[in-house]
C-alpha cells in the first residue's frame, strides 16, 4: 500500500496544528478520518510518525526527517497541480482575517493590486475582533490575519507590519485646550472602548493597568466607528488610531487630549502558520506587509 497525497496533507496539518482534533477543524474532515490517515501512512512507511506517549503531536527522529522531505513533496505536487489541462493557473483560496482598522486603511488597496498582479489566488476574507481572529487561526479555520501583537504559538510566522500612533479624544471642552493630562487623572473619565474580544482594548487597558489605572467600567461596543461616533457626542473618551482621528481632530468636532506619559504606539503584525501551503502564505504575508499602510483612509 503506498502513501497519498491526502495522507502527507493529514500529517502536515498535525504537526501544524499541534492535534488531531486542530488538523482535523483545518482541514474540515474529522478526527477519525485524520487518525486512519495517519496510520495508514506509518503503516505504509514502516515506523510511527509521532510519539503516541504524548498528549501533543510530537515528531519521533524519524517523522521529523519524513516531514522535511514531506514538505518538498507536497510543494511539487502542488506546482504540477496549479495548471489546469489548458496550462492556466488554477484559482487558489486564501482566508484572510482582519480587524476593522485594516478594512477602514490598506486592505482595499491591496486587494485590488493583488487581483491585477494575480488573479489566480482569490481572498476569502473575514473582518472581526482580533481575539477572535487569532483563535480562527488557532482552529484552522483561517490562513493568514493581521492583528495587534500578541502571543501565539511557538510555531507561528509572525511579521511587524506598522507601528500605528494612538490618540485619545473626546469632546470639546471635556479639558482646557493645549494641557497635558496625567495618566492618572484619566480616572476621572468615562471611557468608550471595543469589547473583550479587541485586542487592541486588551493591550490598552494592559499599558492603562501599568499606572494604576482601572477602565473596567468603561461603555463598550464592537465597531470602532461607533466607539468614535460616541466620543463625537459626548458620551465619553477614547483611544484609536491617531491618523483615522485627524479629519475630526482638524474639523473641531473632537479634541485630541495629550497624556504625560504619551500613549504607547500599537505594533500590528501579519501571522500565519506552517502548512503545506508555505510559499503561497508567506508571500501573501510578505505582499502585506509592503501594502500595509494604516495612516490613510481608503475612503478619504
Amino acid at each position: 500500500m503506498g502513501i497519498t497525497h491526502n495522507q502527507l496533507l493529514a500529517m502536515l496539518a498535525v504537526v501544524d496544528c499541534g492535534t488531531f482534533e486542530k488538523a482535523a477543524g483545518r482541514l474540515n474532515l474529522t478526527q477519525s478520518t485524520i487518525t486512519k490517515r495517519i496510520q495508514e501512512l506509518e503503516a505504509s512507511m514502516g515506523f510511527l510518525v509521532f510519539d503516541r506517549s504524548k498528549r501533543q503531536a510530537i515528531l519521533t527522529p524519524q517523522g521529523e526527517q519524513f516531514t522535511n522531505l514531506s514538505r518538498e513533496t507536497v510543494a511539487s505536487f502542488e506546482k504540477l497541480a496549479s495548471f489546469n489541462s489548458d496550462a492556466k493557473v488554477i484559482s487558489t483560496q486564501v482566508r484572510l482575517g482582519v480587524t476593522e482598522i485594516s478594512s477602514l486603511t490598506w486592505l482595499p488597496k491591496f486587494l485590488e493590486i493583488s487581483l491585477a498582479n494575480d488573479p489566480s489566488t482569490q481572498f476569502d476574507l473575514t473582518i472581526d475582533m482580533s481575539r477572535n481572529l487569532h483563535s480562527s487561526l488557532e482552529d484552522g479555520d483561517l490562513d493568514i490575519i493581521v492583528v495587534p501583537e500578541m502571543p501565539f504559538q511557538s510555531n507561528a510566522h509572525m511579521q511587524k507590519i506598522a507601528a500605528v500612533e494612538l490618540s485619545l479624544i473626546g469632546k470639546p471642552g471635556l479639558i482646557p485646550a493645549g494641557n497635558k493630562v496625567e495618566i492618572s487623572q484619566l480616572q476621572e473619565f468615562e471611557f468608550i472602548s471595543q469589547g473583550k474580544a479587541s485586542g487592541f482594548s486588551k493591550s490598552i487597558r494592559d499599558w492603562f493597568s501599568n499606572y494604576g489605572l482601572n477602565t473596567r467600567n468603561s461603555v463598550s461596543v464592537d465597531s470602532l466607528h461607533a466607539m468614535v461616533g460616541l466620543a463625537v457626542a459626548g458620551r465619553g473618551v477614547c483611544i484609536a488610531p491617531r491618523d483615522y482621528l485627524v479629519p475630526l481632530i482638524e474639523s473641531g468636532r473632537v479634541v485630541e487630549i495629550l497624556t504625560t506619559p504619551s500613549l504607547p504606539n500599537m505594533n500590528y503584525c501579519v501571522v500565519h502558520y506552517t502548512s503545506p501551503h508555505e510559499a503561497l502564505f508567506s508571500r501573501v504575508a510578505n505582499d502585506i506587509r509592503s501594502a500595509a499602510d494604516f495612516t490613510k483612509p481608503y475612503f478619504i
